[in-house]
């Protein structure tokens, strides 16, 4: 079973950081409108939004990419893609090669300036999303894949 890569944590970390900026944004934008335009609206709504902001620093900018990424494996073996995953809730998926239809790539702009590419495979039940691949490393993978599909059904995808 293969890791994914370590830039992984920082971008997921990138992630949450504009999530949290967002919501410290509300926060204060609360702040502002209950102490000065609206008295009906309590001023301690923006202190649990600004607790909301403080978990999400802590918790999912420094925790949890980490955790993520410690237990998180990959791998095709013996013709079907094993993914493990899972901090509390472990899951295991292991989905056989003829079952694939679709092999699609994901790049969003933060990946791009970081070289990573994510894959999801695509059967009739369900998804499987592995996250955040160095871009040749998500390639040869998805050959790989191609490669097996089409030596075991006999088509070309």
């Amino acid at each position: 079973m293969k890791k994914i890569s370590p830039k992984a944590i920082k971008l997921w970390r990138i992630k949450s950081l504009i999530s949290a900026g967002i919501i410290l944004l509300i926060g204060i934008i609360l702040l502002v409108v209950s102490l000065y335009f609206w008295d009906f609206l309590p001023w301690w709504v923006s202190l649990i939004v600004f607790g909301i902001f403080i978990y999400t620093i802590i918790v999912h900018v420094w925790i949890l990419p980490k955790l993520k990424y410690r237990y998180f494996r990959y791998g095709v073996i013996d013709e079907e893609i094993r993914v493990h995953q899972g901090i509390f809730f472990k899951s295991r998926v292991a989905v056989p090669l003829f079952r694939v239809q679709n092999i699609d790539t994901t790049v969003g702009p933060i990946m791009r300036s970081m070289n990573l590419t994510g894959i999801s495979l695509k059967t009739s039940a369900e998804r499987v999303y592995i996250p955040e691949l160095y871009d040749a490393e998500a390639e040869e993978l998805r050959s790989l894949i191609r490669t097996l599909i089409n030596e075991s059904t006999g088509k070309k995808i």
